[in-house]
């Protein structure tokens, strides 16, 4: 649900409003010209446009997903990342728009959109399965539960608006299911012909399953910058003030401050990312015992995707197992590389007692000139293309927590740490197909 409201909508609102970009003293009339451009272009994409009723200030009309394969080729194009199966998915998917110009002085457009009926799939699926299930939603579509706003500037240049608060109880299998959000909210402009810049907010979102699940994000602030001319170069960074999750009376988790930025960057058709993650703090309960850990990062990069076979896949059968096998060895050809920076803690605390963290940090880097095809024949190339180089350091009191598991004591006994200012320190270095840990060869 949360993601028809939040992903689908938005992958139809950046296709109507894609064109939405050159103001002129005729705002009205360039607005409709538009429209009429856009609209044209999604039925020559894979989108049908029914039931259009037009007025001097107003529009109105439905946008239907009909042909995956060209919606795919579409969106991708316009750096709308979706696979062809997410695309069969939607197929039938139908969603209202409404337009009003001009509606007051400083907004030149405004638009509402709100799924009127969910895929022909997925609907099929729910009636067959649980038809109580499948008549509360076509409820919800009826009143318009879930609806986006979006209001354009004189010179429609950026915009700004919200997704209606949702706040929705769904009696399922004898049970019940919340779902709420909560002072959803968004902002952005354009530049080059694209979204430059897009923030957005959420006071909360929740999921309350009864006694078996409890899910609830509050504070959600998120933004997302293009900072080259491919749909790839991209900066975001998302921070959330808490993330609380309950099973049951078995385990709960509660997240403090929770940050995540990612950088991506294209250089010769070859994709960079960087992703970090901070945690002020997660506390787990399970049972009779209570963890906290304390700074938790995570930093990690990946080097030399292949973003021509990225896309390329995206596009391919899953059945073609041919192509994507030809598609693969192109991404591998490149010399992929994950570095893991940093995972680290800075303090644990158990039952009340806090000791110091650890940290680790690694490559993983598969050659050139690795053969997908050699390898099917014999598999222990696999290991020769391979070389994997880690590092682990922990605290004193973390190690000597950890070596009261008899799993872990064994193979501690067997590899010795290296000791360094108070910390328990091991290298793992697999090359070749040699695998060394502190020095000693397995």
């Amino acid at each position: 649900m949360k993601k028809l409201a939040f992903g689908l909508i938005g992958l139809v609102l950046i296709a109507v409003i894609y064109y939405f970009m050159n103001g002129s003293a005729q705002i009205t009339q360039e607005a409709k010209q538009e429209l009429n451009h856009a609209l044209s272009t999604l039925q020559q994409s894979g989108f049908s446009v029914n039931a259009r009723k037009s007025t001097q200030k107003t529009d109105h009309f439905i946008i239907r997903f009909d042909e995956p394969e060209k919606i795919t080729r579409y969106l991708n194009k316009q750096g709308v990342e979706m696979t062809l199966e997410e695309a069969k998915a939607l197929k039938g998917l139908q969603v209202g728009v409404e337009t009003q110009y001009l509606p007051d002085r400083s907004t030149a457009l405004s638009l509402n959109l709100y799924p009127v009926a969910l895929p022909d799939q997925m609907m099929k699926d729910l009636s067959q399965e649980d038809k109580q299930l499948a008549d509360h939603i076509r409820g919800m579509l009826d009143k318009r539960a879930l609806l986006l706003h979006i209001d354009f500037n004189k010179m429609l240049s950026g915009f700004k608006g919200y997704v209606k608060d949702i706040n929705e109880t769904i009696e399922e299998d004898g049970g019940k299911v919340k779902v709420a959000a909560k002072g959803m909210t968004f902002e952005g402009n354009f530049k080059a012909g694209r979204i430059h810049e897009f923030s957005q907010k959420a006071a909360l979102v929740s999921l309350d399953a009864d006694k078996e699940l409890q899910l609830k994000i509050s504070g959600i602030e998120g933004r997302y910058t293009a900072t080259g001319t491919s749909p790839y170069d991209i900066s975001s960074h998302y921070h959330a003030k808490t993330v609380a999750i309950t099973s049951g009376q078995i385990l709960s988790v509660l997240a403090q401050n929770v940050d995540n930025t990612t950088q991506n960057s294209v250089h010769n058709g070859l994709l960079k990312s960087v992703i970090r993650s901070k945690a002020e703090s997660i506390e787990i309960s399970e049972a009779q015992k209570k963890h906290t850990i304390h700074t938790m990062l995570f930093d990690f990069t990946a080097n030399n995707l292949d973003i021509a076979a990225i896309e390329a896949l995206q596009k391919t059968d899953p059945k073609d197992k041919t192509r994507i096998s030809q598609l693969t060895q192109q991404m591998l050809s490149k010399g992929i590389t994950f570095t893991l920076n940093t995972l680290s803690a800075k303090k644990i605390t158990e039952n009340g007692s806090t000791i110091d963290g650890f940290n680790i940090n690694g490559t993983v880097s598969i050659a050139k000139s690795f053969n997908i095809n050699a390898a099917s024949q014999n598999p222990l190339l696999v290991l020769d293309a391979i070389d994997i180089k880690t590092y682990i350091s922990v605290s004193d009191a973390l190690y000597a927590l950890t070596v009261q598991d008899p799993r872990a004591m064994i193979m501690m006994m067997m590899v010795p740490p290296v000791e360094k200012a108070g910390r328990k320190i091991y290298t793992v270095i697999f090359s070749h197909g040699k695998l060394t840990v502190n020095g000693t060869s397995f």
